[in-house]
């Protein structure tokens, strides 16, 4: 029996690579990895709220709520009412199992196949490939590299066509660390808010914002309809608890049929972890306690990698203004790579340094780029960044 044709055809090129890592650490390389947002795999700690309830919590091991208990999805609704002066109802609040839970959800109950979804060029690589499992048409839109990675209106304008139902965007960005302007935020509802598509706004770095002013696009939507996304994996420093929500903001209930789809695929899964959920939701804050500590020593890092690249010839880059990412372009013509992929692995096997290639978050908009993870600590990161430099000699 052969796979099915929608999973042959599935890539995500974040883990993906990380197949080849592990065989070359079987074979006893100890591997420098930059490829995966995994605070837990450095030297962060999980906040001391969330432990102490997790402990307290452990014995409520009953399935919970399929779209998460009432009390959970209450307070993260107050949560992001507050944060963003909006005014969610819980019953309008799903608690995921990460993100990408919720995305996955969320595509197969807003898109039949051969609909058409714009990404952000470069993406992260799930909302590619979930796209592509949902046997929907996905489409990169253009982010400007020299304007630091600012989406492109006029090209999401002239990609918009009236078999679009998605527009995703994701500020704070990744792959690049971009932050989006308030005033290119409501240029993108506006043009979306004249076509039947929906925004689709992933959040999840909102509160690790390293300079400039951030503006949540969920305070902007006004009439346009809009899923949010938003979670504990980055800035609460838990991403193996998997714990994430999504919510609608829907005045005229234009979306609500789809988003009871959405609630329908969550009876199927039956229920998420009832203690994890319990235990995230005490951490909730607006000024975490662990949060200024964490953007200092993400920024300082960032700061260390942003001077490394600059004294490589081959290596040109935008400032990450957010997030743990950056996304530098490589000079091809001036090394002996076909592709940026080539390159990757080239170094991986012979550096035994990991990466991710550009063209796997979007082979139109990534290629000729590549991802590194700043998160590791100083002499990891230089030790990484030697490797490099000695690699494109």
């Amino acid at each position: 029996m052969k796979m099915s044709d929608r999973i042959s055809e599935l890539t995500y090129a974040i883990r993906d690579i990380q197949v080849i890592a592990d065989k070359l650490k079987a074979q006893g390389h100890e591997i420098l990895q930059f490829n995966i947002g995994d605070p837990q795999r450095f030297d962060y700690d999980v906040p001391n709220a969330i432990k102490d309830q997790l402990k307290s919590v452990l014995d409520e091991a009953y399935y919970s709520n399929s779209v998460g208990d009432i009390d959970v999805r209450q307070a993260i609704a107050k949560y992001e009412n507050d944060k963003n002066n909006l005014s969610i109802d819980p019953r309008d609040m799903i608690y995921f199992q990460g993100v990408s839970e919720g995305m996955l959800f969320s595509f197969l109950a807003f898109l039949n196949p051969g609909d058409r979804i714009l990404v952000p060029g470069p993406a992260y690589p799930a909302y590619n490939s979930l796209g592509t499992v949902c046997q929907a048409e996905v489409i990169s839109y253009r982010c400007i590299e020299k304007e630091n990675w600012i989406p492109d209106i006029d090209d999401i304008a002239a990609k918009l066509t009236p078999n679009t139902k998605l527009v995703v965007v994701i500020n704070p960005n990744n792959p690049t660390g971009s932050v989006y302007s308030e005033k290119v935020l409501r240029e993108i509802r506006d043009i979306v808010g004249q076509s039947d598509a929906i925004i689709i706004s992933d959040e999840i770095y909102d509160k690790l914002v390293i300079e400039g002013n951030y503006t949540p696009f969920s305070s902007l939507t006004k009439d346009v309809p809009m899923v949010v996304f938003n979670g504990f994996s980055k800035v609460y420093l838990v991403p193996g608890y998997r714990a994430a929500y999504g919510y609608i903001i829907d005045k005229t209930d234009a979306i609500e049929q789809p988003w009871d789809g959405v609630r329908k695929l969550c009876r199927v899964r039956l229920s998420a972890s009832t203690p994890i959920s319990k235990a995230v939701i005490a951490a909730l804050d607006q000024n975490p306690k662990h949060l200024p500590s964490l953007i200092s020593k993400i920024k300082s890092r960032r700061d260390l990698v942003l001077k490394r690249f600059n004294e490589i010839d081959q290596i040109a880059s935008t400032t990450p203004k957010a997030a743990f990412y950056i996304f530098p372009k490589i000079d091809l013509s001036a090394t002996k790579f076909r592709d940026d992929k080539e390159f990757a692995l080239s170094l991986l096997e012979e550096k035994q340094v990991l990466v991710v290639h550009g063209s796997g978050f979007g082979k139109e908009y990534g290629q000729n780029h590549f991802r590194m993870v700043y998160l590791a600590p100083e002499e990891v990161l230089e030790e990484g960044l030697t490797r490099i430099a000695d690699f494109l000699r």
